[in-house]
């Protein structure tokens, strides 16, 4: 039973390899990633248009990692280049804006869908989607260090604070707040123990493939 897990799991990653060097498949994951950044960008733009310079950076949470995403998967498929801490930060992005908006779209689908059903609907699903994609920037990661952990809580803890310190949260209903602020504290910590132990995972499997 052990040798089957293990054989399971070995197989799972070999899958998921295929796909980061599937340059075919790579090419039209980046193209819709870069339609989604100009969407993304589209539906803050009034945001950041009325909002102080100094937040810019944490408003469009969902665009900008999806974009991230775009730029390390094209630098790999083109350059083979990499950067673990960037593919670590950037796996905790699309994991963390992804698997929260899904969450907030769908948990609070009576606010969202009065707004516009189809528009919602489909931005719950494209964000599940992004979410489940933070798996390939995290096969990139050859070595995950410890201070990469200090490093995201400290930058994602930054955007939660500008979120709900200095209003750079995108729409949600205000009445839920209370709600809405603690899931977004913790999803900081939970998405990156998730990206911290899955970049282990795979890191060690490649580092055993190559001996």
């Amino acid at each position: 039973m052990a040798y089957q897990r293990e054989s399971s799991g070995v197989n799972d990653r070999v899958r998921v390899r295929r796909v980061v060097e599937n340059a075919p498949l790579i090419v039209i994951i980046i193209l819709i990633n870069l339609a989604g950044t100009l969407v993304g960008f589209f539906y803050y733009w009034d945001q950041i248009s009325t909002s102080s310079p100094s937040i810019w950076l944490f408003i469009p949470d969902c665009p900008l990692y999806v974009l991230l995403a775009a730029i390390v998967l094209a630098l790999y498929l083109t350059t083979k280049r990499r950067s673990d801490l960037v593919n670590f930060i950037t796996a905790i992005g699309l994991l963390k804006y992804g698997t929260w908006t899904a969450l907030v779209v769908l948990g609070f689908s009576t606010f969202y869908f009065a707004i516009d059903s189809a528009l919602y609907g489909a931005i719950a699903i494209m964000h599940i989607g992004m979410a489940l994609e933070f798996v390939l920037p995290l096969f990139l990661i050859r070595r995950v260090q410890r201070g990469f952990v200090v490093l995201a809580l400290l930058w994602f803890f930054a955007n939660d604070i500008a979120d709900y310190y200095f209003a750079a949260h995108p729409p949600i209903p205000i009445n839920e707040l209370t709600l809405i602020a603690p899931l977004t504290f913790a999803l900081t910590p939970l998405c990156t123990l998730i990206a911290y132990f899955g970049a282990r995972y795979l890191s060690n499997n490649k580092t055993h493939k190559n001996r």
